[in-house]
């Protein structure tokens, strides 16, 4: 198999660029197309890719998978959010965690890796191939079979993609993310470089781009070791540089306190130019079972992050994702608001890629499934690395409030018991839980696609709902958070032929309980 990559790897130089179909938005004009060159364009797709990562495709989607995960509940006074409580999705909602990618970053990332390989500059196809593979994962993971083969490409127009088979997708990422490593060690070799200015996520170190490169595959390898054990033991071989040693942030250039202009973060859940608290932040506070998470080990990231409520002064009311019309219940009594810990300090800060409390808890979890990572240098043990994320969390949140956090991690750690707590008999649940604590406000997806592959946090009994993850909201489809997203109206209406062979092979009837059902491959917990 390496043989076949390096040798495709060098064909690429000879073979010029042979794109596929490209999805065009319907309402594209091909006669109005503009050009660019590589750097700007990569700058715009590392910004849009690198929001997506932290908020989603809108703030919506960081609000939809914090409440289904139990993070977040709906404060008293504000109306809507029925299909996000009932689970009573339709094909018209939530829409852009497919439509967007494909529209954005995906397409202006191979506009990046075209021009790249007319120039044969393998630096910029790199990374390029990188953040696709990260972006194609993440639309796998939420749908299941999606365009990818014919999804993007030349400008053709072709809106009737084929879908190509999900677990066949991810070989092909696997195998793109082990092809990018080979292509920064030829750029190299050939002295090339990418402008560190347009470089807003890397800042054009090469170096930097392979242990990223690494972590994200051990992200998508971790993905499927319950369903492809064997598959995932034969592919955990990295390039020595090893994994990423602190988060991976970007920064397009935020401005202090203009509007439009803001950290997304924290224009969406902190405060506007005026001071005020958005209204986000006012309709989310926080849900009863992460609250009954915290106080179950003393978990200093409960002030950390949240902040008391208003007339209560305390953090004794948490929010039930379903109906919640109690005085106590609204963002102006006692409801337990978000903090800075969870949308900023700053209004320029930096938006996350990734952390380096994934990396420790993917690398813990890796460790404790029996994997070798001794490729990418990796010596210590999954407890090691359990505790080094916890530690990092802590941090994390306690820079962000501006509260030093050193005695409260000894504290903590020392008096830490309960499901979080360090289990030798259970590693793979005690890494699972802390993840969970540690993906708040920071991503809220990993912590849904985790919940989803192992099962843990465990969703309690839906009937306690003072600390039950599932709704307990009039008519829900089912007394379970949903394992995937339905297929956007656009796809059923224009691409019909296509997206209902994806829905037949699930085997599952395309109707309210599809969401309920319809696993994505990985997903045999």
């Amino acid at each position: 198999m390496k043989k076949i990559l390096i040798y495709s790897v060098m064909m690429i130089l000879f073979a010029g660029f042979t794109g596929c179909n490209d999805w065009l938005d319907i309402n594209q004009d091909p006669n109005n197309l503009t050009s660019s060159t590589k750097e700007l364009v990569l700058t715009g797709a590392e910004k849009q890719f690198a929001e997506r990562q932290q908020i989603g495709s809108s703030g919506g989607y960081n609000a939809l998978y914090g409440a289904w995960i139990g993070y977040y509940g709906h404060s008293g006074g504000w109306s809507g959010w029925n299909n996000v409580k009932s689970y009573n999705m339709t094909s018209s909602d939530y829409n852009a965690d497919f439509n967007d990618p494909y529209r954005a970053e995906l397409k202006s990332l191979q506009y990046v890796k075209a021009a790249a390989m007319e120039e044969g500059n393998f630096a910029y196809m790199a990374i390029a191939d990188i953040l696709s593979s990260v972006t194609y994962q993440r639309l796998v993971d939420t749908y299941g079979d999606i365009p990818y083969s014919e999804a993007v490409g030349g400008f053709d127009g072709n809106v009737t993609p084929v879908y190509d088979d999900a677990q066949e997708v991810y070989n092909d990422l696997v195998m793109k993310l082990d092809s990018a490593i080979i292509y920064l060690n030829l750029a190299a070799e050939n002295s090339q470089t990418v402008d560190e200015t347009s470089d807003i996520i890397g800042g054009g170190d090469l170096e930097y781009w392979k242990q990223i490169a690494n972590t994200f595959k051990l992200r998508i390898l971790m993905r499927q070791s319950l369903a492809r054990d064997s598959y995932v033991s034969s592919n955990m071989s990295f390039d020595e540089v090893g994994f990423i040693t602190s988060s991976v942030t970007a920064n397009p250039g935020y401005i202090d306190n203009t509007s439009g202009k803001m950290n997304p973060i924290y224009t969406a859940y902190g405060k506007n130019t005026s001071g005020d608290l958005t209204s986000a932040n006012q309709q989310y506070g926080l849900n009863v079972f992460l609250s009954a998470l915290y106080k179950s080990s003393n978990d200093p990231r409960l002030e950390l992050c949240w902040e008391p409520g208003v007339e209560s002064e305390n953090y004794d009311h948490a929010l039930q994702l379903g109906q919640n019309g109690a005085p106590e219940d609204h963002w102006g009594h006692s409801s337990v608001r978000m903090g800075p810990g969870i949308y900023g300090g700053t209004t320029n800060g930096d938006v996350m890629v990734i952390s380096i409390m994934e990396t420790d808890f993917l690398i813990a979890e890796a460790l404790a499934r029996g994997y070798n990572l001794s490729s990418a240098g990796v010596t210590g043990t999954a407890q090691e690395y359990w505790e080094a994320g916890v530690v990092a969390s802590i941090e994390y949140y306690g820079e962000r409030k501006g509260v030093e956090t050193d005695d409260l991690i000894t504290t903590y750690l020392e008096n830490l018991v309960g499901d979080a707590a360090w289990n030798d008999g259970d590693p793979i649940r005690s890494i699972i839980y802390q993840k969970y604590i540690a993906m708040v406000g920071i991503n809220h997806y990993e912590a849904y696609a985790d919940f989803r592959r192992t099962g843990y946090p465990e969703p309690g009994d839906p009937n306690e709902i003072e600390t039950s993850m599932i709704s307990y909201y009039n008519n829900i489809i089912r007394a379970q958070v949903p394992v995937r997203m339905l297929y956007p109206q656009r796809e059923l209406d224009i691409n019909s032929e296509n997206v209902n062979a994806a829905i037949d092979k699930t085997g599952v009837t395309y109707n309210s309980e599809f969401i309920m059902d319809a696993k994505i491959f990985w997903d045999v917990n």
